[in-house]
């Protein structure tokens, strides 16, 4: 019996960790590939202390974390005691009843709470920024509180109050009794308090989610936005650092607890809480030296712009709200942008992700936070002019927009492009794996093809996946007849039982491993797998496929509205719409960059090949009823099919 408890005991452990080795034993692949190992190497870490953006996330998370640790501490500490010292017995167990509804209360409940709170106080007080760091930080020590209070609260109960009364009859005042005895004997709940308010900090996300302004981001933040493409090994690296630096301080906190339980008599015991001290010392110092001198300015611009740059705008802040790993960002070698831009002019960027439109929308109409660029898709840039939530744009100041193809100029959703200007387009495809799949496929039809039962991938995401059915069934992609949606949403019903499963980001490691035959995914992001997978391929489908754009645009929030245009001026010049075009793999509207001999992906057949033999569709902003009706479609499809 006590070997089959010791073999499941060892399973469970195994079923934990096994995610974390696996993440750490990736960090030191040679390639990019999340699922298939190319060699040894410590190109990720490499790259991790050298990617400027990704260390700025770092040191804001490590800043976050240290700043509400401590102040949680404190306040916790403080109130622990109060609550100890109640006489009403009835009164202390209101008290802790309500310390620990924050702690059962879902995040997502006190994110949205707290984010509500603080924008109903910034409209209160005229602020046009109702959230930032401070709303920030005062949400990580709100929710940190409780579980500082609920470490020390034992240790008080254990501590000898004769030893604090006769402390104060032999003339102890009461503060230094405090101090003096009491601090002592709770030092470890103190300690134990900080360790946990620490890492809970260091590792929220969805709280950060809603109180956050634009000019902050923490690393859970960045790694959730990078569905845009893959989550890079560099992220790996860093997670299993992280993850090194958090055991060492639970197994230094047990340590505590171990020193603790020995008898006093012992003088040689094991020196537990100098080795923790050092620890969280060690610890503190070098993320505060970290936070306080890192900066990424090895970089010296060698080019030579199109346009004239001046300082005249420097010292300003710009908050660019972008998707996931959509500019290039100094990894790989490749052209750091931001920074570029940075030295150039002289104003600061503040740069912040989302993951998808809806999020982006959410973000914007909720007024808690103002963005002076984003870079929306061209259904969702409808939307938002629809919405009044777009400042047109002095094309007088943009000298670089005859630089852009003028097949992407006066497009439906914004015709006299007034408040757009093409960033990158894309169109939707199927990828397959040769050695899985027969023949030449060509058509929409390969997805409900029974042969590839449990190998077929489909959007997790509702426009994309009805767009599947929908071109299959000859439909207009932006149809307002609810028939239409009818019978897509029995397309996709029957194609359920033999999908392999919904996804997204996912994709990436499920194709690149060989692990599913057949996916409708971007064009650009095909290319990027079959770097690491050269079986896969890409077709087109017949019936026709969805195109989009996505275009950089004002949010009529804008607070620099003289610098924004110079960076969306900027985002042209032929330099670095070439950098961003290589980066991303997503087509360029831009002509330097189309005609540019030195393009690695210049007349790339998946990017810019004809679509004489597929025709293409722009997904429209449809009206609410519509949307509603086919969000409620969707939602059943995945019900019927779990």
């Amino acid at each position: 019996m006590k070997i089959f408890n010791r073999i499941f005991t060892a399973l469970v452990f195994l079923f934990l960790y096994a995610p974390l080795f696996v993440m750490m034993f990736f960090s030191f692949n040679e390639g990019k590939s999340t699922s298939v190992f190319e060699g040894f190497s410590f190109r990720w870490y490499k790259e991790l202390f050298t990617t400027g953006d990704t260390m700025t996330a770092l040191r804001n998370t490590l800043v976050l974390a240290i700043c509400s640790a401590a102040i949680a501490t404190v306040i916790g500490t403080i109130t622990a005691v109060g609550i100890h010292g109640m006489k009403s017995k009835w009164g202390k167990k209101v008290l802790l009843t309500v310390n620990d509804i924050p702690m059962m209360n879902p995040d997502i409940v006190t994110g949205v709470s707290l984010m509500l709170l603080f924008v109903f106080v910034g409209r209160l007080i005229g602020l046009s920024n109702s959230l930032s760091f401070t709303t920030l930080l005062i949400s990580h020590i709100t929710f940190n509180i409780p579980y500082v209070i609920l470490n020390i609260m034992p240790k008080l109960r254990q501590t000898d109050i004769h030893l604090v009364e006769a402390a104060q009859d032999l003339g102890c005042p009461p503060v230094t009794a405090f101090f003096k005895v009491v601090l002592p004997s709770i030092s470890s709940g103190i300690l134990s308090g900080a360790v946990m308010a620490f890492t809970l900090s260091l590792d929220d996300f969805i709280i950060s989610y809603y109180t956050v302004g634009s000019d902050f981001q923490t690393l859970p933040l960045k790694i959730y936005a990078m569905t845009k493409k893959t989550v890079k090994p560099d992220m790996y690296a860093l997670s299993s650092l992280m993850f090194i630096v958090i055991l060492l301080l639970m197994v230094a906190v047990n340590l505590v607890s171990q020193d603790e339980k020995k008898k006093p008599q012992r003088r040689h015991t094991f020196p537990a809480k100098r080795v923790v001290a050092g620890i969280m010392t060690v610890i503190v110092v070098i993320s505060i030296i970290f936070a306080l001198t890192y900066e990424n300015d090895d970089y010296e611009s060698q080019i030579v712009y199109r346009s004239t740059y001046t300082q005249e705008y420097a010292g300003t802040v710009l908050n660019v709200f972008n998707w996931g790993e959509y500019i290039s960002d100094g990894s790989d070698d490749s052209l750091n942008v931001n920074k570029e831009f940075e030295k150039l002019t002289g104003i600061k960027v503040n740069y912040t992700n989302y993951e998808s439109n809806e999020a982006m929308y959410a973000k914007l109409k909720s007024d808690a936070v103002s963005y002076d660029i984003i870079i929306p898709s061209d259904y969702m840039i409808a939307r938002l002019i629809e919405e009044n939530m777009l400042t047109k744009l002095d094309l007088s100041k943009i000298d670089n927009y005859d630089l852009i193809d003028e097949r992407y100029k006066g497009l439906y959703f914004d015709e006299n492009d007034e408040y757009s200007i093409p960033y990158t387009v894309g169109l939707v495809g199927i990828i397959y794996n040769t050695t899985m799949v027969e023949g030449t496929p060509d058509s929409w039809s390969i997805m409900w093809d029974e042969k590839y039962s449990g190998q077929i991938l489909q959007f997790n995401n509702s426009r994309d996946g009805f767009m599947t059915a929908q071109c299959l069934l000859g439909q207009d992609l932006n149809s307002t007849n609810k028939a239409d949606w009818d019978a897509a949403a029995e397309l996709l019903k029957e194609q359920s039982p033999i999908l392999g499963a919904r996804v997204m980001d996912e994709i990436f490691n499920k194709m690149e491993s060989g692990n599913a035959a057949i996916a409708p995914y971007y064009a650009g992001d095909f290319l990027t797998m079959q770097e690491v997978n050269p079986d896969l391929e890409f077709f087109y489908p017949k019936e026709g496929t969805n195109v989009f754009v996505d275009s950089v645009c004002i949010p009529s929030s804008v607070q620099n509205y003289e610098a924004a245009l110079m960076y969306i001026n900027f985002l042209l010049e032929p330099e670095i719409a070439l950098a961003n075009a290589e980066y991303i793999c997503y087509a360029s509207p831009n002509i330097s960059v189309v005609n540019n001999d030195n393009y690695s992906l210049k007349g790339d057949p998946y990017l810019y090949g004809t679509d004489a033999d597929y025709p293409t569709q722009y997904y429209h902003n449809l009206d609410k009823e519509t949307r509603d009706y086919y969000e409620a479609l969707w939602e059943e499809i995945i019900r019927t099919s779990s």
